[in-house]
């Protein structure tokens, strides 16, 4: 079996890089990607029935989350980026199962999430696979050290 990435000696322990997403590179991704749609959701105007409807609520919700995982992502150790990564898919997974139970073209929604809309659910559902998939089956760069450079 040949393993893919690279491998170093640090005076007799060696060391594997993987490629692929790591708990930190999807907390830094995708926390981006939500901080960023947070604030987009502020400036353009969505009505129910979009594509994507943005309240207020959800606004701020994507932004505390997308600032929360960079944060996590940036500062906290290896094992607290995958609890914490586990949390936000369950979270969104939640959200996703709810959304689609109740919404379902009802004009339903979750109080600040506005779930009218299947996509916004499959979407949901997407980041919750995607978060809980990489925490449950971590690739990890390399290990991390406190007070060091080095972080996965």
């Amino acid at each position: 079996m040949q393993h893919q990435g690279m491998s170093v000696s640090y005076g007799g322990v060696n060391k594997r890089y993987s490629k692929g997403l790591t708990n930190r590179r999807c907390l830094l991704i995708f926390g981006l990607g939500l901080t960023v749609l947070g604030i987009v959701g502020f400036f353009v105007d969505s009505q129910a029935g979009d594509l994507y409807d943005i309240g207020t609520g959800q606004s701020i919700a994507y932004l505390i989350i997308g600032l929360a995982s960079l944060l996590v992502g940036e500062v906290w150790g290896s094992d607290l980026k995958q609890a914490f990564l586990g949390l936000e898919g369950l979270f969104f997974l939640v959200v996703a199962i709810a959304g689609f139970a109740i919404a379902g073209g009802s004009g339903h929604d979750l109080g600040i999430f506005n779930v009218e809309n299947p996509w916004e659910n499959v979407v949901h559902l997407l980041l919750s696979l995607i978060f809980l998939g990489t925490a449950l089956f971590p690739r990890r760069f390399r290990d991390y050290s406190f007070g060091s450079s080095v972080s996965d």
